[in-house]
């Protein structure tokens, strides 16, 4: 609460004001220092938050729908960093509901409907409802069945999510546990949880909020002789809660797994079943069949793993949200590196801007850069992942080993980006990084179990280098590989005695054909370095189980590092030269539309092909970001380690690598706040003090601060029972 006016004497008043002058001669107000940092900017901010937000209509859109939503009871977020576990609970499911009931009597699209989820930024109960339980019943459902789950999706008749992971179990899926066995007699399945550990445990929604789960269940059929033979895990529709209720249905154990790192208002649950029956019929066959006769009917062998397609997009979706979540944490820090003074370089002068130190930009641009290189890469993996939708339906699945590679080696790179880069920008804000009203402490909890979450980060990479090995070796047996990994074609002459990098200097660093060179050279050599240590541990061959490849991850990590960091950049370059072209707006805001109850949409939203060009100067400073990228990914991603060990590159090139590196620091400071006030993020997104769009961060963090419910009386809730009694008797001695 604010402190009541009082009346001063005119003696004390006098006494001060030679005092204050004297610190008012170097203050500076920190709404002050941001609009001269916006003076700065080279390039049109607005034209290229239109290129970022899908155009000048959805930019509009967005900070509407912000306006509107913060003026709701559900959407309010002034008390949302005082939260106790159960509000938030209540709160995020408060919020969800909101957003669908908007929807529903506004008539709002899909799109509108994402778009609100991200602005409101409340994870609850029906997030795997929304990402993945509707998700698996469009990709891995038959006709039949889409036909009777989805409009029970989208009424929310049933609130799904998705039960994959056990407590013994989780990046290997082959493990489960969990079996559903197959009774020929009634045409049912015997869902059953026969250890301990096969307990599902982490889906979220699970705990307090679900009617439904699709189940990863190893499914067991009779193999005629007494036993029964297992295929592997598939997905179950199961009810697991009474609708009437919404206790737990007979056979079925479910409850909250308690406190997290962060996700507060998620009821993430366990539940293992006890002989549990279904219905056949609650097998999803998209793709594979039982029979009523209990015959396995197994999916064509062209498509023989349609059903990772729901991972495959999930993990495309998560690369995507990366580069939002990397963005507005550089957006923060930025704003308030550019404001927050320090250390006066005499007496009497100004203090400087801390983004005026070397250290601090030499932080926060090169994040800045990777934000903007995960934004691009996410656009471009959903619209791999919508190619191969539509491949799928035409039957042709020759796409999806390269896609699941690269979603996986994406996916784990991205994360890591992200999540590192919210605990770096935190870090650089100091002290007041550490407190919850900056938004950086809750961002990061809140994201950071993606790195596990849908797959270990380092298993994910073993699956792209996996893919990447084998691609080499088709290669050296006269085979060409397509895509991504099309460079490894060339590798016997990139890898030469001969090859040498060509930068003769600094000002050849910031081509982007040499840097993308360098890249090209370190991802090959660390591809073949992983074959070759791969197949002197298995004598001469390659093996991709075992001893052999569980000792040598290292390498194989590392390649995968490689390649997607090689990807990355090379996404970037050209996702600037089609928006310079005219290609169309992207959309940072939201990770999918998908979920959201098409019965109240009404048209579409996003970007569209006529969406607005970027401008030459604009499109000059992201090629600048992106040469930052590829400098900074080859000097701390371990690049130059590579290149230098492989003789690719001197010692003199590695140091004009690295003093090109310290100047496109110095060239992209002036443009720093004007980049990120083009991702466009509203305050009521951020919820943060100190990335204000004003620039006001010290009122703000009073103002949030005063909303502390310890602050609701002036002597503290501590005050009658404990410190009264105590102080009373100190004061009697």
């Amino acid at each position: 609460m604010a402190a009541p006016p009082r009346d001063v004497d005119a003696r004390t008043v006098d006494l001060q004001r030679p005092a204050t002058q004297i610190i008012l001669k170097t203050h500076t107000e920190p709404s002050n220092d941001l609009a001269m940092e916006r003076r700065k900017a080279t390039f049109d901010v607005q034209e290229l938050s239109y290129v970022l937000n899908g155009g000048k209509e959805q930019l509009e859109k967005k900070m509407k729908l912000a306006e509107m939503l913060s003026n709701t009871s559900w959407g309010d977020k002034s008390r949302r960093y005082f939260l106790t576990r159960e509000e938030e609970y209540v709160g995020a499911l408060k919020a969800a509901l909101g957003i669908w009931e908007k929807m529903k009597s506004e008539s709002l699209s899909l799109s509108d409907g994402a778009l609100m989820r991200t602005l409101v930024d409340f994870p609850g109960g029906l997030e795997l409802h929304i990402g993945m339980f509707i998700p698996s019943i469009l990709s891995q459902g038959s006709a039949e069945q889409q036909a009777k789950w989805m409009p029970l999706c989208m009424g929310l008749k049933i609130i799904g999510t998705y039960a994959q992971t056990e407590l013994g179990h989780g990046t290997f899926v082959r493990g489960l546990e969990t079996t559903a066995t197959y009774d020929k007699q009634t045409q049912e399945f015997v869902v059953h949880s026969p250890t301990l550990t096969a307990t599902k445990w982490w889906p979220g929604g699970l705990g307090k909020t679900s009617t439904h789960a699709i189940v990863m269940a190893r499914l067991m059929l009779p193999d005629g002789a007494g036993g029964v033979r297992d295929h592997g895990p598939h997905g179950f529709v199961v009810q697991i809660r009474a609708m009437d209720s919404h206790l737990p249905l007979p056979g079925v154990t479910i409850g909250d797994i308690g406190p997290k790192f962060g996700f507060g208002g998620v009821d993430n649950g366990f539940m293992s079943f006890d002989h549990l029956r279904i219905p056949r019929d609650a097998m999803l066959m998209r793709f594979s069949q039982v029979t009523p006769e209990g015959v396995y009917v197994p999916p064509p062998p062209s498509n023989s793993k349609a059903s990772y397609a729901t991972m495959v997009f999930v993990r495309a979706d998560i690369v995507k949200n990366s580069g939002s979540v990397l963005a507005r944490a550089v957006t923060i820090a930025t704003r308030y590196a550019a404001v927050r003074r320090q250390t006066a370089p005499g007496p009497g002068q100004r203090e400087l801007q801390v983004l005026d130190y070397q250290n601090c930009a030499a932080t926060l641009l090169p994040l800045l850069a990777s934000a903007y290189a995960l934004t691009f890469m996410g656009e471009d993996m959903m619209t791999m992942y919508k190619k191969f939708e539509a491949d799928r339906d035409a039957g042709r699945f020759e796409g999806l080993p390269e896609l699941h590679a690269l979603s996986s080696g994406l996916k784990a790179l991205c994360t890591w980006a992200a999540a590192d880069g919210i605990e770096e920008c935190r870090r650089t804000c100091g002290g007041h990084g550490y407190s919850r009203l900056s938004g950086l402490p809750t961002l990061f909890a809140s994201y950071v179990q993606n790195v596990t979450w849908e797959g270990d980060n380092n298993v994910l990479c073993l699956q792209t280098a996996r893919f990447l090995i084998k691609a080499l070796a088709g290669v050296q047996a006269g085979k060409r590989v397509d895509g991504s990994a099309a460079y490894l074609n060339d590798a016997a002459a990139e890898l030469a005695p001969g090859r040498r990098c060509a930068a003769a200097g600094e000002a050849c660093w910031l081509r982007p054909e040499v840097a993308a060179a360098a890249l090209r050279h370190a991802a090959a050599r660390s591809c073949a370095t992983a074959a070759e240590t791969l197949a002197a541990a298995s004598g001469g061959r390659l093996v991709f189980e075992g001893a052999p490849w569980n000792s040598n991850t290292v390498d194989s990590i590392r390649a995968a590092k490689a390649h997607c960091s090689l990807v990355l950049h090379a996404t970037f370059l050209d996702s600037v030269a089609r928006l310079e072209a005219g290609a169309g707006a992207i959309n940072i805001n939201t990770s999918t539309a998908a979920a959201v109850p098409t019965s109240a949409a009404a048209g579409g939203g996003g970007a569209g092909a006529a969406g607005p060009r970027l401008g030459g100067a604009a499109a000059g400073v992201l090629r600048q970001l992106a040469a930052l990228y590829a400098l900074d990914t080859l000097e701390r991603g371990g690049g130059l380690a590579v290149l230098l060990e492989d003789g690719y590159m001197s010692a003199v090139q590695a140091g004009a690598l690295r003093r090109a590196h310290r100047g496109l620091l110095a060239a992209l400071r002036p443009n720093a706040v004007a980049l990120v006030d083009a991702f466009a993020f509203p305050d009521y997104l951020l919820h943060s003090a100190l990335g204000r769009q004003d620039g006001d961060v010290y009122r703000g963090l009073l103002d949030m601060a005063r909303g502390s419910p310890l602050n609701d009386t002036e002597e503290g809730p501590a005050w009658a029972e404990v410190l009264r009694p105590v102080l009373a008797a100190r004061s009697r001695m």
